[in-house]
């Protein structure tokens, strides 16, 4: 199925576009969301890296005004112009997203592929936080990712520029709890955000030479009392080195 992914250039979907080759598919592009600015979760610097170590085309689709319009227009477009089968996506528990996607597929006659959906019953209930299923899978792809950007509500800065590795995942179980007392596993609602740096599929890797250590406030707006304190990386340069 030829087949597009959603990118952030984090963990999640750095996993999702591993599985999805694994099964046979082609993936025609990278896709990413630009919906805010500064834009702190991820950087667009490093994605168009990773794109080019993948030897994938990127596509960067500039979100204005009404975000679910804009969204259905480029999937529209992509589906036309480059004959879209299905789109792929590494998220883990976010209804939210899920819903769209859905939708998405429907009006568009594509199918959705979510390797890492963890919600569980029908999407009623949340999937356990702790997440040992989906973090198996993806300390299983044999990536190296960075957090790069913290909620300081929920993360100190010693964990800001650490390898999410499997030393790093046992030193956070203490921290997994419930909603707003406790953070997912995976940080899948925002607790922290990744950046790989390297992986297999990865032709060449990638070298974080300059940044800033950035802070920044977001409004979740529906969310109730959730006002996210990120510390983030702002890249100001990074280049493709030789695999060692």
């Amino acid at each position: 199925m030829r087949v597009i992914v959603h990118w952030s250039g984090g963990k999640d979907c750095c996993t999702a576009l591993h599985k999805v080759i694994e099964q046979g598919h082609e993936v025609s592009h990278l896709v990413t969301y630009v919906y805010m600015e500064p834009y702190i979760f991820h950087s667009l610097r490093v994605a168009e890296l990773q794109a080019k170590a993948l030897g994938i085309p990127h596509l960067k689709v500039k979100v204005e005004g009404n975000r679910f319009n804009a969204i259905i227009e480029a999937l529209t477009r992509l589906k036309k112009e480059e004959d879209i089968e299905g789109i792929v996506t590494g998220d883990i528990d976010n209804v939210h997203h899920k819903r769209t996607w859905d939708y998405a597929c429907k009006k568009l006659g594509m199918k959705l592929i979510m390797p890492l959906w963890d919600r569980r019953f029908f999407s009623i209930l949340p999937g356990d936080r702790h997440r040992r299923r989906v973090l198996e899978i993806e300390l299983s792809v044999g990536m190296k990712p960075i957090i790069s950007c913290v909620d300081l509500n929920y993360l100190g800065a010693e964990w800001f520029g650490r390898e999410f590795n499997r030393k790093c995942v046992e030193d956070m179980r203490p921290l997994v709890g419930p909603w707003h007392k406790g953070i997912d596993a995976t940080g899948e609602p925002g607790e922290f955000h990744t950046t790989v740096l390297d992986a297999p599929l990865f032709r060449q890797s990638i070298e974080i030479i300059k940044f800033s250590k950035k802070n920044e406030e977001v409004d979740f707006g529906g969310w109730p009392n959730r006002i996210g304190n990120f510390m983030y990386m702002d890249v100001e340069d990074a280049v493709l080195k030789p695999k060692s």
